[in-house]
């Protein structure tokens, strides 16, 4: 039996991914039932991390010495504008850089500061929708793999490869189409490791309207937030994004082992 419809409040926790697992499990299973919600749901998410993604850099700049003074006196001692620039700092870190990891700055190229590419979002929207999926993650199941790719490459117009993540610890757990902007198809694959965690893989062929004549070179750029981290590049008029809610590091592994088996 179907839930009710969850109000505003409990969709937008959903969106910061602060609901209980098993309360976001019944909101994902009522978005998937409900695709007008769903998409709305998708474009908040996809608004999320676009917002994340325009403050990436500050997430990883160190904390001025004068605010860390600051933070060290006692209350009394505060002066009001160093207790501001404070809060400022802190709501920062807390509300858009927590879960993001400890890189030093440079060790990835950051998402650029201007939108994120139409497809990103649509990657990030789709792995939001689909991940929580228990009964129908995917269209077309791992056991026929020939059948998905030939099937998913005519309708995307490229030769698509699936990898393998095995040595990385994932199994694949099938693929499904999906609809882009201007009706353009896209693919999902998706990934599970024995622990449940999964990791999806959005493949894009890109119009010139979506920058490919003027794509750059080949290059990962980070972009998400807690929930749903990702890598994404460009490659001639294909793009990729991998997403998944695992610390930077083990996604990047991927992200690259990825690349290197589609090169």
């Amino acid at each position: 039996m179907s839930m009710n419809r969850p109000d505003e409040t409990t969709l937008h926790a959903w969106v910061d991914g602060e609901l209980a697992p098993g309360r976001a499990a019944e909101v994902a299973q009522w978005l998937s039932e409900h695709p007008g919600e769903a998409a709305r749901v998708a474009a908040l998410q996809a608004q999320c991390a676009s917002l994340r993604a325009l403050h990436a850099q500050v997430l990883d700049e160190p904390v001025p010495r004068r605010l860390r003074q600051a933070l060290r006196r006692p209350p009394l001692q505060w002066h009001w504008p160093h207790a501001l620039a404070a809060g400022v700092m802190l709501s920062l870190g807390l509300g858009l850089g927590y879960g993001l990891g400890s890189r030093a700055p440079g060790a990835w190229p950051q998402a650029p500061q201007e939108q994120l590419p139409v497809f990103v979002r649509e990657a990030a929207a789709a792995h939001a929708v689909y991940v929580p999926e228990q009964r129908h993650p995917v269209e077309v199941a791992a056991q026929q793999q020939a059948h998905l790719v030939q099937w998913l490459s005519k309708r995307l117009g490229v030769q698509l490869k699936v990898p393998v993540l095995e040595a990385q610890g994932f199994h694949l757990v099938g693929g499904r189409l999906l609809p882009g902007e201007a009706g353009q198809a896209r693919a999902q694959f998706m990934y599970q490791d024995p622990a449940g965690e999964r990791v999806t893989l959005y493949v894009s062929v890109l119009s010139r309207e979506d920058g490919a004549a003027a794509a750059p070179p080949v290059a990962f750029h980070w972009t998400g937030d807690e929930s749903a981290q990702g890598f994404y590049w460009i490659d001639g008029r294909q793009g990729y994004a991998v997403s998944a809610a695992l610390p930077r590091e083990r996604l990047y592994a991927l992200a690259e082992a990825i690349y290197r088996q589609l090169d």
